[in-house]
């Protein structure tokens, strides 16, 4: 009896060690690509704007690019990016626009004055596929 239940205990660590690893299904389920080119605004004091663009590489889930001249790293979950390196920000994909917001916002040696800043973004370009690569419409 003490043998079946080290037993049963050993395959339940076994067990439970294989659902601590993050979730999988995420990395499956990525429907927003943010690749490409964007243009648009960051602002936290009223009446101040300043434009800026942000141009985003996309891998799987993963995210990279430039803004501001700073290195931006994030993810994409379903239509929701979230960075977290060069810029602490959440931002709503719709479509050709993203929105949100920054609770951080390196720029230059210092943080950006405002807190939070919001930003709005417009996609204006985004990769040609390539000859190989078939488009959308020809997709299954």
């Amino acid at each position: 009896m003490q043998r079946t239940t080290w037993l049963l205990i050993g395959l339940l660590v076994l067990a439970s060690a294989g659902c601590a690893r993050r979730d999988w299904v995420s990395d499956l389920l990525v429907l927003t690509d943010v690749t490409g080119t964007w243009e648009g605004s960051v602002s936290g004091v009223p009446g101040v704007r300043r434009p800026v663009t942000m141009v985003l590489q996309q891998t799987g889930p993963r995210v990279t690019g430039q803004l501001l001249g700073l290195r931006v790293e994030g993810v994409v979950s379903g239509e929701v990016v979230t960075f977290s390196v060069g810029v602490g920000a959440e931002l709503t994909v719709d479509g050709d626009e993203m929105l949100g917001t920054a609770e951080y916002l390196y720029v230059g040696k210092g943080l950006l004055a405002c807190r939070p800043c919001f930003l709005r973004f417009r996609r204006v370009s985004s990769p040609i596929p390539s000859a190989t690569e078939p488009t959308a419409r020809e997709k299954p």
